[in-house]
């Protein structure tokens, strides 16, 4: 390790274990002959797509600071100087969106990501800084205790941060410390992707393989048949050639050369590597534009189980990182968490929305408002009240007597009744 640090102008800590050499060391080579890394990686259509949707749909969910009440119910905390900087403001440079798309993408793509926190004079966090996790080196005490991380800005200059002084976001982990890059493990399933596309835009390239061969009559010289070869190549090789009329003269002949199994299994190969990718991000396919296995009457099962299964893991991280690392000990103890809101991402058709509403509503569960806040349509006055169903009881219990008012009413019907029959029998 001494040599590392020498050729790389480290410094390492007294009692120190730097993990900058683990993160280095990343065999980009894979068995396919394609280099993977994180930014080839996402040449990879299925990759792009999957880190794509993963940032942009937790970027776009509203995550709010609460605090929890005696009674257990909760309030948005609205005045806390946190609640702006993470639902709104994250830093002078960039919105919310753009702050969680990048922290997000970071952490699908490296395995970690990380935020600089910027105080004020009064200890307070007004500025949250992202760095990408390439320019980061953890370094950890002999006792694996206390983080530090040195970070590599842009100019050059490092800059070493305690724990405290950052929010790290670590995706899995094998020990604890740092996670690890889901690229660098499935390096081997992503080279088989890529090398599939290099050649199947050599395959399309070439006219998606010559279909035949030319037999020459007679033997010709090796200069002769380059610039043969040159020639059919320059009028009917590549895809704006492709169905030309070819006229041969008279020393030549065609064979035809059918396509072979490999070549035909070639659109196979793609689906499954797809597939394989889409396992590791653990995206359902037609989140990304495969609709092969989706109907009119499981996509919405499908997608409230990308929900469930692929965002609600990362939500949680999210949610137990930032109570972790913004807050203090004392907030903490007074009630304050953080909770992302993903009602937006779960929202059925506007029938089953209506039907389920309807429901809530007779049984107490939400008022009007309740449902006008959830359609995003303006309260109304009135609107906070709860019914409560009076054709039910607690069981074991005694049924309630007639109020006089309901036994007034039935009398009066009975009178009622007896006027018309009357009036009926004259």
């Amino acid at each position: 390790m001494a040599f590392w640090d020498g050729l790389l102008g480290r410094k390492k800590s007294a009692g120190g274990i730097d993990r900058f050499f683990a993160q280095l060391i990343d065999w980009s080579k894979t068995s396919s002959g394609v280099n993977v890394t994180v930014e080839s990686s996402l040449s990879l259509a299925a990759v792009w797509a999957c880190v794509r949707v993963k940032q942009e749909d937790i970027a776009k969910l509203p995550c709010h600071l609460y605090q929890r009440k005696p009674d257990g119910s909760k309030a948005r905390a609205t005045s806390h100087p946190l609640y702006e900087l993470i639902l709104s403001r994250p830093n002078s440079l960039q919105t919310a969106f753009d702050f969680k798309a990048f922290m997000q993408g970071q952490l699908d793509l490296r395995g970690n990501a990380l935020a600089i926190k910027e105080f004020n004079g009064r200890g307070q966090v007004v500025n949250l800084w992202p760095v990408p996790w390439s320019s980061v080196s953890v370094k950890t005490t002999a006792e694996n205790r206390d983080l530090f991380y040195e970070v590599t800005f842009p100019s050059g200059k490092r800059e070493t941060f305690p724990a405290d002084g950052v929010v790290h976001l670590r995706g899995v982990s094998l020990d604890g410390v740092v996670g690890v890059s889901p690229i660098t493990y499935h390096r081997e399933t992503i080279g088989l992707g890529m090398a599939a596309e290099k050649y199947g835009a050599a395959f399309f390239g070439n006219n998606a393989k010559p279909g035949g061969m030319l037999k020459l009559k007679e033997v010709v010289g090796q200069e002769r048949a380059a610039q043969l070869r040159e020639d059919w190549e320059h009028r009917f090789q590549g895809p704006e050639n492709s169905h030309k009329l070819v006229i041969l003269d008279g020393e030549m002949d065609w064979q035809q050369i059918g396509m072979d199994n490999a070549d035909a299994q070639f659109v196979e190969t793609r689906k499954l590597s797809n597939q394989d990718i889409y396992r590791i991000f653990r995206m359902p396919p037609h989140k990304v534009g495969d609709l092969e296995r989706a109907t009119f009457s499981n996509i919405e099962q499908q997608a409230l189980e990308y929900v469930t299964d692929c965002l609600l893991s990362d939500m949680v991280r999210w949610e137990q990182t930032l109570k972790r690392d913004l807050l203090t000990d004392p907030e903490r103890a007074s009630g304050y968490f953080f909770e992302f809101m993903p009602d937006a991402l779960m929202r059925g058709d506007i029938k089953s929305r209506y039907e389920a509403y309807a429901i809530a509503r007779n049984w107490g569960v939400l008022s009007v408002n309740d449902i006008r806040d959830r359609e995003n349509l303006n309260r109304i006055a009135n609107g906070d009240i709860y019914l409560q169903p009076l054709n039910m009881i607690e069981a074991g219990t005694t049924p309630p007597t007639p109020s006089p008012t309901a036994s007034g009413a039935k009398a009066l019907l009975a009178v009622a009744q007896e006027l018309v029959a009357r009036e009926d029998a004259t």
